[in-house]
């Protein structure tokens, strides 16, 4: 009898916990999980989802934005070091290291770029990134 009393109480508490747990679960997916849906558009007027920045030790992306250069953009996101010619030596403090033939490679949707930063005008929907890469 004792036996029988202590396995129905513990069912019970298992199945208590259960519950609880679904009714956690339930809960978390309808309150905090349920984020403001942001959305920008582009020039036709299609919404589009935003894209962020990035920035990491040797790795920075950021969306175009028309009128802008992806050197004026770059600037806005970051502190830059630049040599003379006007090559990026440097972002947010991690130079290019040429004795490890490192140097900070410049791309445009993807594809290296084949003119400088500052030469790039951005458009809306484009994304520019900077990588640390050897040669």
């Amino acid at each position: 009898m004792k036996e029988e009393k202590r396995t129905t109480q513990f069912a019970n508490i298992f199945i208590g916990f259960f519950v609880l747990i679904i009714i956690g679960y339930f809960l978390y997916g309808f309150f905090i999980s349920r984020k403001p849906a942001i959305s920008t558009f582009d020039v036709s007027g299609k919404a589009v989802s935003p894209t962020p920045t990035i920035i990491l030790t040797d790795y920075v992306s950021y969306p175009g934005k028309t009128g802008k250069t992806a050197l004026e953009l770059l600037k806005e996101k970051a502190s830059i070091e630049q040599v003379t010619s006007g090559l990026i030596n440097g972002i947010n403090g991690r130079k290019a290291d040429a004795s490890q033939h490192e140097y900070w490679a410049f791309y445009i949707n993807g594809k290296l770029a084949q003119v400088g930063p500052v030469e790039y005008q951005t458009k809306d929907g484009d994304m520019i990134e900077w990588k640390i890469e050897k040669y």
